[in-house]
């Protein structure tokens, strides 16, 4: 039984903000990535516990968040696909998981919330509204492997559940920020969502461990209640971006008849610049 693991670094525990935490000159760096690498080390426990075979372990964040001295020497380490490539997947592995993911722009009680980047307004895929997680869910499911697992915060874990319903989940925090930051500039989306509670990174580890254990455990059990997930082709990616200092606001589109990659790759159409109205 071979397992994928997509991981981020907002999600964690204990990652409190961007500035602070998520580059390599901030001053938590080597502290964030230590604790995604034990966040992700639970997961791995629980799946081996549970009969895997295989842990392939996918370095999601931006600047790269695995400490490999630190990473269960029983798993894979992949970096470096790129965006929107396939990030190893086509493979064959049997199912993917999440670890320390975060929700997509707009989400309201949300901790550190965007979608690639805190430009970035809205973007939906054949009609459906994704963030990071949903983008790579339809990837994952292009090539046939269903989502098991998932875990970051609060409202990351309900929104794994809105797309996967049959997806077993483990919170780590929960965002206090009441509205949407709809109205936000890129900069000030940037300093939005930055409170929220968190447990104690080894609580976070036991529910990581306990949730990658059962997801796996039924998975193999019932395979058939796991599904692939992945719209039907033709493909349209649309964005909607927010208005920063140097751009103004606009939406642009991509699409590809029957490669949802393809779609991903291919050129954007500048559709509207200056303010626009995000349909409900």
């Amino acid at each position: 039984m071979r397992i994928a693991i997509m991981t981020d670094m907002e999600g964690v525990a204990g990652v409190v903000n961007f500035k602070d935490w998520i580059f390599p000159e901030s001053k938590y760096y080597e502290q964030g990535k230590a604790l995604l690498t034990e966040e992700v080390n639970a997961a791995i426990r629980g799946f081996f516990d549970a009969g895997a075979t295989e842990c392939f372990v996918i370095d999601g964040h931006g600047h790269g968040a695995i400490d490999v001295s630190l990473l269960d020497e029983r798993a894979l380490y992949s970096r470096g696909w790129g965006i929107y490539h396939e990030f190893g997947l086509s493979e064959g592995w049997d199912a993917i998981a999440w670890v320390g993911q975060h929700a997509k722009s707009g989400t309201k009680l949300s901790h550190l919330t965007h979608t690639g980047d805190p430009k970035v307004l809205e973007v939906r895929i054949n009609g459906i509204s994704v963030g990071e997680y949903g983008q790579c869910l339809f990837i994952a499911g292009a090539y046939g492997t269903p989502v098991i697992f998932a875990s970051g915060e609060r409202a990351f874990c309900e929104e794994a559940r809105e797309l996967a319903p049959f997806v077993h989940t483990a919170e780590t925090k929960y965002g206090v920020t009441l509205d949407d930051g709809r109205d936000c500039s890129s900069e000030e989306y940037w300093e939005h969502n930055l409170g929220a509670v968190h447990v104690h990174p080894n609580v976070a580890r036991a529910r990581i461990y306990e949730g990658a254990k059962a997801a796996l455990e039924e998975y193999i059990a019932d395979p058939g209640k796991f599904e692939p997930i992945c719209p039907e082709p033709p493909f349209i990616r649309e964005c909607w971006v927010r208005a920063s200092a140097d751009k103004p606001a606009h939406k642009d589109t991509r699409r590809h008849d029957s490669d949802i990659l393809k779609m991903f790759a291919a050129k954007p159409e500048i559709l509207n610049e200056g303010e626009y109205s995000l349909p409900d």
